[in-house]
Formats: C-alpha cells, structure tokens, sequence
C-alpha cells in the first residue's frame, strides 16, 4: 500500500468519483459481470479440485521442501528496505512503529509482524527473510524480501518499481545463493496494492480504464520474469476497499468507507484474475494464485466487532493534527506529534492507511484456513495448496488481543482511563505501551503493584531520549518495564512513613529510595523526584506515581 510518507497534493489529486459517464457506466457494468463470474468460477475450481489427499500431493507444495520466502510489492508487504537513518528514513524505522513487535521500529509499516511475517511464520521458518537492502551479512537461507514502500509498476510513490525489485532479485540470483529445485519449491508473494492508482493523475474514467490496464499488464509482465527465474509458487495480493482506509475516511469521522474507490477496485481485479489465469496457461508447473484480499478485508470490516476490532476504521496512531502523521515529532524538542491508541488490538488499521498487526493476523489466518480466499489455488485453502501437515479448515477465532491491563491487578484499566484526562501525562498512554507495560502486568496477573510513571517533560528531556532509543535498539525494553513496577503497594502514606531505602521490582532488581528536604525520589543516585504522588491508586491493588525522569537501571 501506499507509504505513509504521501503529500497533501497527492491524496488531493487522487480523491475522485467514477460517475457520470454513461458509455463508462455500460463498461463498469460489464466488467463488475466478468469479474463476478470469473470469480465464482475460480471459487467453484477450487472446491471441485479438491478430490482426494493424492491430489493434494501431487499439487501441493512440499511443507519440508518450502523453505524460501520471497517477497515484493510496497509497504503491505516490506520489511525494512527504505533508508533507515537520515533525511529520507522510511517511517516503518520511527518510534512508535515496532511498538507491538518487536517493540521497537523494525522497517515494517505497522505496530508489529505484517503479512510477510504471518506467512514465514506459518510456513515455519527459521528466522524471517531480511530485507534486500540490509542483507549483506544477513542470513538469506530463508529467502529475501524485495518489496520497497511506496512502490508501484510505474513509479508510483518511490522511484523502486516492482520492476526494479525483480531486477535487484535476479541481480541476486547472479551469486547462486539457491539451486534450481529451492527455487521452484520456494513461495512468492506478490503485493502491489494501490500506490500507482494513488499517484494516478488523470481526471476522465477513460483515462482510469487505460490506466489499469497499464498497471496489470505490468504486474503480468513481471509475475512471467519471475516465472522466468525459476519461481514456480506465487501468490497475488489482489486490490482492496482502498476508500475503507483512514486516509479517506478521515472525512466522515472514521464512520464508514467513502465509496470514492468507485469500481476501479473490482475491474482492477478482473484483469489480474484474468492475467494470473494466463500466466497459469501459458507456463508448465506455473502455480500462480490470487490471495483475495478484496474478500478478506470485505469480512473484517463486516465482522469486526464480533473479532474484538472494536475500533472500527479509526487508526490507532495518528498525528494531533490534520498537517500531522503518526511518528512526526517536533523538530526541536522532540514532542511526539500522534497519539497512540490504549489497546492495539482493537484497531484494523495502524495509521492512515496500514493494518495493524492483529489484523494482518487475521487477513492470514482466513487465508490459511478458510476456503474461497485463495483463487485459482488447487485447494481450497492456503494451508492446503501447501500441504502443511495440520491443513484442516477451522473456525476463525478472534484475534489474539494485544495484551492488555485488566489482566492484572484489578483497576489498571481504570487508571489508563483516568490518565488521559491528565494533560500532563498526555503522552504516557504511549510510554506505557511503548515500554509494554500491559504485557509486564499481564505476566503478574495477582501481584499488587506500584508503578512509578514519568510525566510529558521527562519523556522529552534531552537525558532520556537517548536513553529511549538505546534500549529500543539493544532490545532492552522488558528490563526498562520491570523497574518502572514494583511489587507491593507503596502509597505516599506508606513510603514517607516507612522510609524503605529500597524496594523491589516485581523481577526481583532493588530500586533505591532516597529522601531529602525537597521530596521523595526514586532509582540509582536520585534520578527521579516523585512529582505526582498517589496519581491514581486503588488501596491494596494499584498505585501510580508520577515522575519528573525516566528510570534507568543499573547496567542498562
């Protein structure tokens, strides 16, 4: 999909409507007709191939012999290739994105894992293909991820076409990495998703019409290289409800999708059906096959309250204002300029216009274990076309939620609640998932706990930005977490009475306390004043302290 960093110039340019054009409405009409009918075709194919366990083995991808991922296409499905330091640093390598996993910015467009990382995990690989960029040094036995943010069969948001990444790829192969029988037992995916219709700058249908057969005959163009280089298993990420995204539906107050998508979606669609059903034809042991995005998408939003997505279309990290985006801080004192949602398993999408981590899970999972996801696949499910061992179709389970506070001691919730009417603690919502403090407290569900919480000003103190980052980049975020939380409750009362020289942290490290005129402090050589005492606390269960600087252990 299209990469985050977009103009307002082009989303202004690229919000139309299909209308109005009755030679066009005729053509619409007949191509939303091919599309419906080659589509049940390939759903009806689907289930009627499905003959027997000797056909599944004689079709289906070795599980033991799949052991190569390759991927291209944008930022649905890039894993780090944009520069990731530097005046044009991708944003999949900025705070907050990584905050779910692995809580810290990884080169993904999301909060956490992305669809590449669902599919390595469900074919069980060692470690996850890195991206080509970065993978001079990195181990490439489980494949390589070209796909660049931004990208497109024209040039679309980023000079890197699919083009250009299946030239890196073959430009790869020059070294040998992988024999010939790797590779045709190797999975591609595919995914060019609608940054070329978004930097699209006609104004007629006619011109939209050409246009996307400009844009599929390029996307058949290269599918045949690759087939060329020796890939035989690919899946195509088809086009979805683009209008659904937040980028859109901004307009309406997150309510519902525009409609301004029109039905370039659906005949964009019918033309990649058609053009994968050629390749399919004209090359022996091609198996080429439409992921139905379209579809999927379609019943997370129908069904998203009943999968816990209970935010509907509303992005769980966006700028604070309308010139803003999620990651933007402010230049000079490095005040973050988004928010970021309480519970991030709730939300379809990320940012403006990326899903976020749980729901790509979910787009996976009905992939995986739900017939008529996969068109064109002879069988009718993706775990099947691969022949894993436990391919049996089964129930779409909610989403494993993000981890959340009403695990643990009973009023946590109820205290992220009440801070988000503290605007001096604006931020901490954020600070708190970004040090996963839910996830923490979800691990100690019975303990009774005294957190120590720092305030807008220690977040953005000079002292602790580096600090921050350091952790994000040595993985250290855990430790950072478990000294912020102690174990007991410890209310104002308690400590000034009491004076502990230390507590402990519910992972057993002793936080010093120390007690001068001026007030209590907390951590090694008095690092922080408790400014906010008894912040929020319900006795015996929970009490927050607000701090004025961060805590860094000993050794961290």
């Amino acid at each position: 999909m299209v990469h985050c960093c977009y103009s307002e110039r082009v989303q202004s340019e690229t919000e139309f409507l299909l209308t109005g054009n009755l030679e066009y409405e005729h053509l619409r009409a007949g191509i939303t007709r091919i599309y419906h009918s080659d589509l049940e075709y390939s759903r009806r194919r689907t289930h009627e191939t499905d003959t027997g366990a000797s056909l599944l083995k004689r079709c289906a991808v070795s599980a033991q012999k799949t052991s190569l991922l390759f991927t291209f296409g944008d930022s649905y499905a890039d894993v780090g290739n944009l520069p990731k330091s530097g005046p044009n640093v991708g944003f999949g390598w900025v705070y907050p994105y990584g905050i779910t996993w692995p809580q810290k910015p990884a080169g993904r467009f999301s909060d956490g894992k992305i669809q590449t990382d669902w599919i390595a995990d469900l074919l069980n690989l060692p470690n996850y293909p890195p991206p080509y960029f970065l993978s001079s040094g990195q181990d490439t036995s489980s494949g390589v991820n070209f796909a660049v943010a931004g990208s497109g069969v024209t040039l679309a948001l980023n000079p890197i076409s699919l083009g250009g990444q299946v030239d890196n790829f073959e430009l790869f192969l020059r070294t040998d990495p992988y024999s010939k029988e790797a590779l045709a037992n190797s999975l591609t995916l595919v995914s060019v998703v609608g940054n070329d219709y978004l930097a699209f700058k006609g104004t007629t249908s006619a011109e939209l019409f050409v246009f996307v057969e400009t844009v599929v005959s390029g996307i058949q163009a290269n599918l045949q290289r690759l087939y060329d280089l020796g890939l035989r298993n690919v899946m195509v990420a088809n086009l979805f409800q683009t209008d659904c995204a937040p980028l859109f539906t901004r307009k309406n107050g997150y309510t519902k999708c525009t409609g301004e998508d029109g039905p370039f979606p659906q005949i964009h669609n019918a033309f990649l059906l058609g053009a994968v059903q050629s390749i399919n034809a004209q090359n022996p042991g091609a198996r080429f096959i439409i992921l139905d995005q379209y579809a999927a998408f379609d019943r997370l939003f129908k069904d998203a309250n009943a999968n816990g997505f209970t935010d509907g279309l509303k992005p769980c990290c966006r700028g604070t204002s309308n010139s803003t985006k999620c990651g933007d801080v402010e230049s000079q004192t490095q005040k973050w300029l988004y928010t970021v949602c309480k519970k991030r398993g709730r939300a379809i999408f990320w940012d403006d216009v990326h899903p976020s981590m749980w729901a790509w899970n979910y787009i996976v999972n009905l992939y995986a274990n739900q017939p008529g996801y996969t068109l064109l696949a002879d069988a009718p499910t993706l775990k099947q076309w691969l022949n894993i061992n436990d391919a049996v179709q089964e129930p779409i389970a909610a989403p494993m939620p993000a981890p959340n506070m009403t695990a643990a001691a009973g009023a946590v919730q109820a205290a992220l609640n009440y801070l988000l009417d503290k605007t001096q603690y604006s931020e901490a919502i954020g600070l708190l998932q970004s040090f996963n403090y839910e996830a923490v407290l979800g691990d100690y569900p019975n303990q009774v706990v005294t957190v120590f919480l720092p305030n807008n000003d220690a977040l953005a103190s000079p002292s602790s930005r580096p600090f921050i980052d350091r952790i994000f980049a040595t993985n250290k975020v855990g430790n950072v977490a478990l000294y912020h939380l102690e174990s007991g409750y410890y209310d104002l009362n308690a400590i000034v009475t009491n004076k502990p020289a230390s507590i402990t942290s519910v992972s057993g490290a002793q936080v010093p306390l120390s007690y001068p005129a001026d007030g209590v402090y907390v951590g090694p050589n008095a690092q922080a004043k408790v400014v906010d005492p008894n912040l929020y606390s319900v006795p015996g269960q929970v009490v927050i302290h607000g701090i004025d600087h961060v805590l860094m252990p000993p050794g961290v």
